[in-house]
């Protein structure tokens, strides 16, 4: 996982680091999908049903008493394993 320190600027405008753009494979006037769950603010490439998505997470996430750090967690594991098996794939192509 890594973190950024973003500045707000006028208008509430941020600036995204292009590390970040990069890795959710992003171009300029592609509209990203800010969630807000509890306290934290997560950006995302894509809206698949972003209210019922964000209702789900929150849901399990009180029922299994997991932590937004644990989710987080979680997810850079995953990430980690889908890149790896993309790597393999490019690898044996």
């Amino acid at each position: 996982m890594k973190m950024f320190s973003l500045q707000v600027q006028k208008e509430g405008q941020i600036n995204i680091p292009q590390d970040v753009l990069n890795t959710l494979q992003t171009h300029e006037g592609q509209t990203l999908t800010l969630l807000q769950i509890g306290e934290f603010a997560v950006i995302v490439p894509r809206i698949p049903k972003v209210t019922t998505l964000t209702e789900n997470f929150v849901s399990l996430m009180n029922d299994d008493n997991v932590t937004v750090d644990e989710l987080l967690e979680g997810l850079q594991e995953e990430r980690q394993a889908i890149w790896q098996e993309q790597q393999q794939t490019k690898i044996s192509a």
